[in-house]
């Protein structure tokens, strides 16, 4: 029973810590919570201010250990606030434009993880155009702005109401030139009275006037909107510098493609001045006889531009003649300069006729030496056969052998590349060089190859000792390799890097890891082709008949 009993306690016990566990970790979280969406806070009351350039860096600092604090919890909503309350400062800061497309990016990824955060996600969205027009790039803006409209625009008016940001992406429409969707942004995402400037994200009733005014002027070509008042008195309420100097200039930009205002202010100044000189005889009679100089003064100009009219009409003509004899001479120049470009035309069609004729000679005399070359080989081989049968001494006849197994090696890597182009896809051509000298070398042994070859074009001055030093390593491989248990297995993988290509070979034989005290013909061939071609050889560590072989693509390597 006293057992029971305390098995029961310690129970209790646990229980309680851990209760007591998860509550200091709740605890904490509340804690570390209420300090970033402090930080937040804070730094928006910066922003908000916009006193000066300052206030953007100093809140930047306040969302920089906001968001120190939230990578502490992991938890996403807290990150996801901090991510884009950077982002907003990056954008008022506007130094850096990709640093606040990543921001928004990765805010608006982290809020489509969340549940009930479909309208911050909405909103991160737009904030993402946003920096796309900054950046000057209007078809991703464009783009997003369409996607949001799309989702938006089937969804109730109690929701529409709450997504008071769809002014400003009308707004955004407008910077990048789209003035019939921010139009449409306008007239089926939201309602006037539903807009309303928030200093802690954007002053959104001040930019619908922007928006509205810049639709009227620039596609309505409506020059008196009242909206042009109504962004007036936006600039007369303006409490900050950075607003101020905003507002202003859209003024100006507004009212330079509205003419009628600068003409209404023009007149407005005439107007004045008229109706003080007017009321006085003199300035009357001034004004007369200022007008009456003015004619005079028309009726000579236009006579100086009859005169010079008759004078351009003379030059005219003088100048139509001379370009008339010009072209003339130059067409008779041009004819006798086609005559000369036929004749040398016909004179190329012999001499290329001639070069065919020559380049199919040379084709067929190296025809002819490949053949002999074939030949040449198989009689080598056979004369090596016999003496490899005619001859008791095991040394010689294992000596004939190789030397044979060779010669019939390099034959079958002719055959290969005279069937192949100049340039050789040494993928293919490794694979059958390796079925065929596998094959070849292989009598009742079980290999099996591991080919890992990236497509690589090469000439066949390059890709013929690459194919010889494989060949050298499969026969050794072939002929010496002792595995622990069949099948004996090849391991070959070329990957073609930035500046060279790197070829990796092994074998699943039992590791040696001493050298040999005698190199073998073989392995002197391969030293002299890995020179030839700039190589670097690496052996392995455990086992010297594993190599990496390194060969420079270069300007200076072994691929010109």
């Amino acid at each position: 029973m006293f057992k029971v009993n305390a098995i029961f306690l310690i129970i209790i016990l646990l229980a309680s810590a851990c209760k007591q566990f998860n509550k200091n970790n709740a605890d904490r979280f509340t804690a570390d919570s209420t300090k970033v969406f402090k930080y937040i806070s804070s730094g928006d009351s910066l922003y908000a201010t916009k006193s000066s350039y300052n206030s953007f860096s100093n809140s930047m600092d306040l969302y920089d250990t906001a968001m120190q604090i939230a990578n502490s919890t992991k938890d996403t909503s807290l990150l996801a606030a901090s991510i884009l309350a950077k982002g907003r400062a990056y954008d008022a800061i506007n130094s850096d434009p990709q640093k606040t497309i990543d921001y928004y990016t990765q805010a608006a990824k982290l809020y489509a993880t969340l549940p009930n955060s479909q309208l911050k996600h909405l909103y991160v969205k737009h904030l993402i155009a946003h920096s796309y027009d900054k950046v000057k790039d209007s078809i991703n803006c464009v783009a997003i702005l369409h996607d949001l409209f799309n989702e938006i625009k089937f969804k109730p008016d109690t929701i529409k109401q709450q997504l008071d940001f769809v002014a400003e992406m009308a707004l955004i429409s407008t910077e990048v030139g789209n003035y019939t969707l921010a139009d449409s942004i306008l007239k089926y995402l939201t309602q006037r009275v539903w807009i309303k400037n928030d200093k802690k994200s954007y002053d959104y009733l001040n930019h619908y006037y922007i928006t509205k005014a810049r639709i009227a002027v620039l596609l309505n070509k409506n020059t008196l909107t009242p909206y042009l008042d109504s962004l007036q008195q936006v600039l007369k309420l303006s409490t900050n510098p950075s607003d101020s100097a905003y507002y202003g200039y859209l003024l100006y930009k507004l009212y330079s493609n509205a003419k009628s205002s600068n003409k209404a202010n023009y007149f407005l100044q005439i107007s004045n001045n008229l109706t003080n000189t007017f009321k006085s005889p003199e300035n009357i009679r001034s004004t007369q006889a200022k007008l009456a100089k003015m004619e005079l003064a028309n009726i000579a100009f236009q006579q100086k531009v009859q005169q010079q009219q008759l004078q351009t009409r003379k030059l005219f003509i003088y100048i139509l003649s001379t370009l008339l004899l010009i072209i003339t001479s130059l067409a008779l120049f041009l004819s006798n300069r086609n005559k000369v470009i036929k004749q040398k035309k016909t004179e190329a069609i012999i001499i290329n006729n001639k070069l065919q004729k020559k380049n199919q000679q040379n084709e067929l005399l190296n025809k002819e030496i490949h053949h002999r070359v074939k030949n040449n080989l198989q009689m080598i081989m056979s004369l090596v056969y016999m003496q490899e049968h005619n001859t008791h001494n095991q040394e010689v006849k294992t000596n004939m052998q190789n030397i044979r197994l060779r010669i019939e090696s390099i034959a079958e890597l002719h055959q290969q590349l005279m069937e192949q182009a100049e340039e050789v896809n040494l993928k293919k051509y490794i694979q059958q060089l390796v079925a065929n000298v596998s094959n070849l070398l292989g009598n009742n042994k079980n290999v099996i190859t591991n080919l890992e070859i990236e497509p690589i074009i090469l000439s066949q001055k390059i890709s013929f000792p690459i194919g010889l030093i494989i060949n050298e390593w499969i026969t050794n491989t072939v002929k010496y390799a002792n595995p622990i248990a069949e099948p004996l297995i090849i391991f070959i993988e070329i990957i073609n890097s930035h500046n060279s290509i790197n070829i990796r070979y092994n074998d699943n034989g039992i590791p040696q890891t001493q050298q040999l005290t005698k190199k073998s013909l073989g392995l002197n061939i391969v030293d002299l082709l890995i020179a030839q071609l700039k190589g670097t050889l690496i052996k392995g560590e455990t086992n010297i008949f594993q190599y990496s072989l390194k060969i420079p693509t270069n300007t200076n390597g072994a691929t010109n």
